[in-house]
């Protein structure tokens, strides 16, 4: 990244070209080196005091911008972790908030005005206060109200970051309500499917499509794994709906965003070479200026934790205290259904009788036009969603009130893999793969979550249908949409498949065990196996001498080996006859590939270009004929797996039959086409990471630089708009702990750690996990006067 200096300089020019008119000419006095309000956000090597009205606390930062927060007791230590994190992503904070609950368009205007019809239809914000009044009053709701003091302190007191001046507007107070609004933009953001009603629209619009869509995927990579070392887990003893493409096409930019998952995995002491368990992380979310995650430290009498939250969330969400270390990746398990009604003068049918649904108006503020009001509705199952005189209601566990904040809290001060697994009881959503590793060498794994029991007159029923609400199926018993449910009819927490104290066990968002004894989702749910066949094959590997070392698991990180490569490059050679010459040329270039998608490689270039159009040039034609997008087209597991005479690979636009030969053939040639075109010489001509900020001013951007990895490589990354890959990468062990952010620590712009792991992040390198304070308080806490 450049220096403070030089962006300062950039932000300069930029905006005196073309940013006058956002700040009103008020540029040179917001920047001034010194004097100047923005350099009040930013690192300074002066300490400030600041009065906490909870008791004493300081703050240190370390040399990439984490904080270390120490204080006397846990909520003086939550208000300080509310000030701090206002400090370093105070406008992150505000932009998660306003797109949860539906009030985007009060500070960006009428581009804004769809996403925040939608969220205030699903009512995030009423699901949030049902949780806050579950929470208020308790231990773990004063330090929700703690963080809120510290926030609105920093914003009281201190300038705000640039990016509000920029937008011209201020941020609103923050309450305990906004945080809990935090976690649910992320729990949405992994579990909010609508993949019953992609499902439906396929059924009805490409019916013959539906073998394309298994119950699961044909391969035996699952999570718990019978062959392998304390994997002896055992299990306890058409469609009710109607054509929903309306519906669903005015939500699926509001879906689970393909591509988004994590790896994580853990290896006993009983493997490693120190006696030491190592575990190992790396969420893979949409990458962002400033990144998702905010690593920090926090320490108090009762413990201490290190790793990475969200800013917003006063709590380390992965991480390692003392005596356990633990990383998430997610289930994605169905936990969102739709319901369908017979409606007559505006009332559903509902068991015998029409009802009214809760109805009720409420206004969006619009900052650069005429305020625009939304109607609310919602039955017995939840909110209302309608288009085109199609209607559905969306059950979500995330409706209701929920203990996922108090579970996180409480993960951090477990000592033991006993209490770090009561903690996951209440652990509601979304549904997590947690690993955990003790300091003796034990480990466990738990995809906890609530997982909802549909049934239709008594029986259970998979959840992978639009259900007939009028009649009642596919209700979840216990569940009370913006109330406090009572989770009668969800699974027990111990008939969960799990493993106490596996030898080494890893999970990459594939299925979780083939019978879980319940329905958890299928293959529209659960990623393609690449990924985890991979990790498992490693980790075999290095286990199989008992030697396994934190360089070992930070080779694995970095692996680049595609196994969807190896799976699809035969295909290609063996239709090298029916090819042209140029194509040929390029396709044997993968005869000898070692399948690594590495920037400098030419055959990685041709194969992504390969793969990615190869699905496209197989499906697009019967499925585009039908009004069916890309979105719509079957996993690249499927596609592998296709016979090589299957009617899929048919072109039905043409008058011959197409084989799947024929459709490789024709693919390169467009890849020999498009390398030409666009100029290409290797990968990462094309595999560029270019993340932006939300707000569209390019100096706010990292630079666009190449990098390694594919969306099924153990090293991820998906290039693209919204570009998805590693969003914090950590290693837990022994030897030494090590992480890496992808950008910086800091949100502000002018900091030295806005960007400053960017390129450690693309390269593949780490730095040390944040361990305890070195150094002078930046920020020291005294106890305001008259306090209690």
């Amino acid at each position: 990244m450049t220096s403070r200096w030089g962006r300062v300089a950039g932000v300069g020019c930029i905006l005196a070209l073309v940013g006058v008119f956002i700040v009103g000419g008020q540029f040179v006095g917001l920047t001034a080196p010194f004097s100047g309000s923005a350099w009040e956000t930013v690192d300074r090597p002066d300490s400030v005091t600041v009065e906490n009205p909870y008791g004493e606390a300081t703050v240190t930062y370390n040399e990439r911008g984490v904080p270390t927060i120490d204080a006397e007791n846990e909520r003086a230590l939550a208000y300080a972790t509310g000030y701090v994190q206002a400090r370093d992503r105070l406008y992150q904070m505000d932009l998660v908030r306003r797109l949860m609950g539906g009030r985007l368009a009060a500070a960006f205007g009428e581009r804004a005005v769809e996403s925040d019809k939608f969220h205030r239809r699903m009512g995030f914000e009423d699901a949030a206060e049902a949780t806050w009044r579950r929470l208020n009053g308790t231990e773990h709701g004063d330090k929700l109200e703690a963080y809120s003091a510290g926030v609105n302190r920093y914003i009281e007191t201190r300038p705000l970051p640039l990016e509000f001046k920029l937008n011209d507007y201020e941020p609103a107070r923050w309450e305990p309500v906004d945080t809990l609004l935090v976690g649910q933009q992320i729990s949405w953001g992994l579990s909010g499917s609508f993949a019953d009603l992609r499902r439906e629209t396929i059924a009805d619009k490409l019916p013959r499509a539906g073998p394309l869509y298994p119950r699961r995927l044909d391969h035996d990579a699952t999570i718990i794994d019978a062959d392998r070392p304390g994997h002896d887990w055992q299990p306890p003893s058409r469609t009710d709906g109607e054509s929903v493409q309306a519906v669903y096409e005015s939500v699926r930019q509001f879906d689970t965003q393909t591509g988004l998952g994590s790896n994580n995995w853990a290896v006993s002491g009983e493997f490693t070479e120190s006696g030491e368990p190592i575990l190992a992380n790396d969420p893979h979310l949409t990458l962002t200026a400033p990144p998702v995650w905010y690593e920090m430290r926090l320490e108090s009498p009762e413990g201490n934790v290190s790793g990475a939250g969200f800013a917003g969330i006063p709590f380390v969400i992965i991480g390692a205290n003392d005596d356990l270390s633990w990383g998430v990746t997610n289930v994605g398990a169905d936990v969102t259904d739709a319901y369908t009604y017979e409606w007559r003068d505006g009332q559903y049918l509902y068991e015998g009788e029409y009802r009214d649904p809760e109805t009720t108006t409420e206004t969006i503020r619009v900052s650069d036009g005429e305020n625009v009001e939304v109607t609310v509705e919602r039955t017995v199952h939840g909110p209302v969603l309608e288009r085109e005189n199609q209607t559905v209601a969306i059950a979500w566990t995330g409706l209701t009130a929920t203990t996922q904040s108090r579970a996180i809290d409480d993960l951090s001060s477990a000592d033991t893999l006993s209490q770090f697994e009561d903690a996951l009881r209440q652990f509601d959503l979304p549904a997590q793969n947690f690993v955990a590793v003790d300091r003796d060498g034990g480990t466990l794994y738990y995809p906890a979550g609530k997982f909802p029991i549909r049934t239709i007159d008594g029986e259970a029923v998979p959840g992978d249908r639009v259900f007939n609400g009028s009649a009642g199926h596919g209700e979840w018993a216990g569940f009370d949409p913006y109330g406090q449910s009572n989770w009668t009819g969800f699974v027990d927490f111990g008939a969960i498949p799990h493993l106490d104290d596996p030898g080494y066990v890893s999970t990459a968002n594939q299925r979780v065990v083939d019978d879980p004894g319940f329905y958890m989702g299928t293959s529209m749910d659960f990623a393609s196996p690449y990924r985890g066949m991979r990790i498992n094959e490693l980790l075999a590997a290095r286990t199989a001498n008992g030697s396994v070392t934190r360089e070992d698991v930070v080779a694995i990180q970095r692996d680049t080996r595609s196994v969807a490569a190896e799976r699809f490059v035969p295909q290609v050679l063996n239709a090298t006859d029916e090819m042209t010459p140029e194509a040929r040329q390029a396709a044997q270039r993968l005869a000898d590939w070692d399948y690594r998608m590495d920037r400098d490689s030419r055959a990685a270039l041709v194969f992504h270009l390969w793969l990615d159009r190869f699905r496209n040039e197989t499906f697009a034609d019967e499925y585009n004929a039908n009004g069916l997008g890309d979105s719509y087209h079957p996993r690249y597991w499927v596609l592998q797996n296709l016979p090589a005479d299957s009617r899929w690979f048919d072109d039905v636009r043409t008058a011959g039959v197409e084989s799947r030969d024929d459709i490789a053939a024709r693919t390169m040639q467009w890849v020999v086409e498009e390398i030409d075109r666009e100029g290409y010489e290797t990968y990462g001509d094309y595999n560029t990471v270019d993340i932006d900020h939300q707000f569209p001013v390019g100096f706010l951007d990292y630079p666009e630089r190449p990098t390694d990895g594919s969306p099924f490589t153990v090293r991820n990354f998906r290039v693209g708009a919204s570009p998805v890959g590693s969003s914090y990468r950590f290693v837990v062990s022994e030897s030494g702990s090590i992480a890496v952010l992808p950008g910086g620590n800091s949100g502000n712009y002018l900091s030295d750690h806005y960007g400053d792991q960017f390129d450690l992040w693309r390269n593949g390198e780490y730095r040390p996990f944040p361990t305890g304070a070195d150094g002078s308080p930046t920020i020291t806490f005294e106890e305001a006067e008259g306090a209690s």
